[in-house]
């Protein structure tokens, strides 16, 4: 009994730490969207649960993400692809065999609000 409880525990663990490596740097739930999105991603069978993330044409391997985070917050985010294992070999080579998710921001563009002007409202 005690080495199903280790072996949970131990499950538990892995899956925690596995969605904090694409933690965004926003706070409460904001926090957990992109590693929301690749869950269901994944549970949608698009990619796998621990996925190459391009940010901008950066890649950032789950490997890498263990000792740096992605300094990305949701209102940021533009897009968000995700590419499947097939796709992601032929342009990552093996370390897109997980699956890719490529996020595109909004950080090189000028970004404002749309505003609707009337011509009325000048005269």
């Amino acid at each position: 009994m005690m080495k199903f409880f280790t072996a949970l525990f131990l499950f538990i663990s892995v899956a925690v730490f596995s969605q904090n490596r694409y933690e965004l740097s926003d706070e409460g739930k904001d926090k957990l969207y992109l590693s929301d999105s690749i869950a269901n991603l994944a549970k949608a069978g698009k990619i796998t649960d621990h996925p190459m993330v391009v940010v901008d044409g950066i890649t950032h391997r789950y490997e890498d993400l263990e000792k740096e985070r992605l300094a990305l917050s949701k209102i940021e985010i533009a897009k968000i692809i995700a590419l499947q294992k097939q796709t992601g070999i032929n342009i990552y080579g093996k370390s897109g065999e997980p699956g890719v998710l490529i996020v595109t921001t909004n950080r090189n563009s000028y970004y404002k609000p749309a505003q609707e002007v009337k011509p009325n409202d000048f005269k």
